[in-house]
């Protein structure tokens, strides 16, 4: 499979311009740190313990701060000024990419049980959510959070299920309220700034959710994938090696691997420790099917397999084939009032649907059902039925059957005629059904017609009002109408087709937007955003205080010196950390020193033979262990 990838995002080509003009020394120190970190902050104690054989403290140095410059290493100051460092997760799939190719045996259908099957996907269960909240509302109580009784309409709409998640051992806000599933929808529907949490409830942002619903279900992929492998994955980082090494564009879609040999590979690779990531990396896998990108399995020996539902190279970097407008599939009304919605419909119009239908069946391929009290329900949040049948006729494959457009025009008809405000004026839109309803004998003596269409109500006769109406025809809408109310409560979305390049826009934005969010529920591990970030890289003189004042003979003579000046350079090099070039039995070493002893006077550090690319750790030297001696300072102009 080609890793050849097409249309770049601008960051992802601006670093990938950076990795091709690297040092290979600078790429060696790069890929130790992934190594060691991944993409977890480090400090400076932990950074000076990276070591690579044959390159002195100076060395290292010289190669983190050009790390830094380029962007590949940034960092954010704590209040007391320590400074964390860390690898940009913007960036570490392109690393990945760059430095490893996992070692996996695909494995034939036939000799894998699957275990766990993919979900119907994070996407489709984000967009049933969101419309249960648009839909039912997230109003927090006293304790500052979401009913009960609305989590559980959250939690309705999804497949994602807590047994999923289990082993991942999140941690996140109010654990004793909410379950697992809930507190990952609510932590998405915040961390890519489709939701706000204000006073009153979490309140969905019309404008954000616009433009998520314009995103083709891969591009949503695209946003979340990474968003789940920053927030939900366990922080240490061996698994986090696993969770991208997982996504290697290596590995095909559709096709079963033999994870134990990757493991087996990462060892080697000094990667993980299988034995204590196993089980990390398969809740790592379990989640992935909850979320609907893979199934797992087992052979017949008990070994563990995975199969992506979806291309992974498309998920870390820009890959795969072309991305080109696909043509947008349609559904299909049935006689029976159900809608079928095939997988390849877009978000956007299964939104409309679920503003004016009620959702029976939410898998790939999902049914969601025209109902009166749907109707009911568009009409309250500004969807007429008139609307509705343009929708339908607008999107459905084979036209709309003649009983169900006639039902609708009958329910428009019947449907918001009347209106309860809120001193219980009784409103209605037609001066005739202003009449039937005075004439109405069973409404004698519950209200008083003051107006061509207005009446005042009995606030107690409201109920049995409202079902006389509804009897009658004339049913009221649900909702007691608010002075100056204009929004309604479900957003609609009232938008065109989005073009290309503004869905690359948007899913770009998203995809920022998830992976340096720092309002969700879930405590990710990676809390770097919650610091200022530091800009202030040492300049590379400053690795050599008082250079100038050094002779340079030092630094450019390769000879025998007194024994008291070779001590000096001995002593220099330590507080420098960088080498010394020494001569011995006709051969040239290098000798980084570690330490200085005295009474009687030997340096202690790390002799590197270039020309065997041997090195012996622990040498102790004493003045009369060499005869010529030279100050090595890299270059750092």
């Amino acid at each position: 499979m080609s890793t050849e990838m097409n249309e770049d995002r601008p960051q992802e080509s601006a670093i990938r311009s950076i990795l091709r003009t690297l040092a290979p020394e600078d790429a060696e120190l790069l890929k130790r740190l992934i190594v060691r970190f991944a993409g977890q902050p480090f400090s400076d104690d932990a950074r000076i313990t990276v070591k690579s054989s044959g390159r002195s403290g100076a060395e290292l140095e010289l190669s983190f701060i050009r790390l830094r410059r380029a962007g590949l290493i940034q960092a954010v100051k704590k209040a007391w000024g320590e400074k964390l460092y860390y690898i940009p997760l913007e960036s570490l799939g392109l690393l990945y990419l760059q430095f490893f190719t996992p070692e996996a045996e695909a494995v034939p259908d036939s000799n894998v049980h699957r275990i766990s099957e993919a979900k119907p996907g994070l996407a489709l269960d984000l967009l049933h959510a969101l419309a249960a909240a648009a839909e039912h509302g997230l109003p927090l109580t006293a304790k500052g959070t979401v009913h009960k009784k609305n989590i559980q309409k959250l939690l309705e709409a999804v497949h994602l299920k807590d047994s999923d998640l289990e082993a991942l051992q999140l941690q996140y806000a109010h654990a004793e309220t909410y379950p697992l599933v809930a507190a990952v929808l609510l932590d998405m529907m915040l961390c890519l700034g489709l939701a706000v949490k204000e006073s009153q409830g979490i309140l969905l942002e019309e404008e954000q959710l616009g433009e998520w619903l314009g995103l083709s279900e891969q591009e949503m992929n695209r946003v979340l994938l990474p968003a789940v492998l920053d927030r939900y994955g366990m922080s240490r980082p061996a698994l986090q090696h696993f969770r991208y090494l997982l996504c290697h564009p290596s590995f095909q879609p559709g096709v079963w691997y033999d994870m134990t040999k990757m493991l087996d590979w990462m060892e080697r690779e000094v990667l993980l420790t299988r034995s204590v990531s196993e089980a990390g990396a398969r809740a790592w896998m379990t989640a992935m099917a909850g979320f609907g990108w893979g199934d797992t399995g087992e052979d017949g020996s008990g070994r563990c397999c995975f199969r992506w539902a979806m291309d992974p190279a498309f998920v870390l970097v820009s890959g795969g084939e072309d991305r080109e407008m696909a043509e947008e599939g349609r559904f299909y009304v049935q006689p029976d009032f159900d809608v079928i919605v095939p997988p390849d419909v877009p978000y956007r119009i299964r939104w409309k649907l679920l503003a004016c239908s009620e959702r029976v069946q939410s898998e790939r391929m999902s049914i969601y059902r025209l109902t009166r009290s749907s109707t009911a329900r568009a009409v309250e949040n500004g969807m007429s039925a008139a609307e509705m049948t343009q929708l339908l006729d607008n999107f459905s494959s084979g036209g709309v059957p003649e009983n169900v457009r006639l039902a609708l025009e009958q329910w428009g008809r019947e449907i918001g005629r009347t209106r309860f405000e809120e001193a219980m004026l009784l409103s209605c839109s037609a001066e005739e059904d202003s009449d039937r309803i005075e004439a109405h004998p069973k409404l004698k003596g519950h209200l008083q017609r003051i107006g061509p269409k207005h009446f005042l109500v009995n606030p107690g006769a409201v109920p049995e009002v409202r079902k006389i109406l509804d009897s009658s025809g004339l049913s009221p809408l649900k909702a007691i109408a608010e002075p100056g109310r204009t929004v309604s409560a479900y957003p609609l979305i009232h938008d065109s087709t989005p073009d290309l390049a503004g869905q690359r826009i948007h899913e770009e934005k998203f995809r920022q937007t998830g992976l340096s969010a720092a309002g969700g529920l879930v405590y990710s591990g990676r809390n770097i955003q919650y610091f200022e970030q530091d800009s202030d890289i040492p300049k590379p003189e400053s690795l050599f205080p008082g250079y100038g004042q050094v002779p340079k003979m030092w630094t450019q003579d390769f000879r025998n010196y007194h024994g008291t000046t070779a001590q000096h350079i001995m002593e220099q090099a330590l507080e420098w950390q960088t080498k010394v070039l020494i001569s011995r039995g006709g051969s040239r070493l290098e000798f980084i020193p570690r330490a200085i002893r005295s009474h009687p006077w030997a340096v202690e550090g790390t002799l590197f033979d270039p020309e065997r690319d041997g090195y012996e750790d622990g040498a102790l030297l004493s003045p009369g262990d060499w005869e010529q001696i030279r100050l090595i300072v890299p270059s750092f102009t």
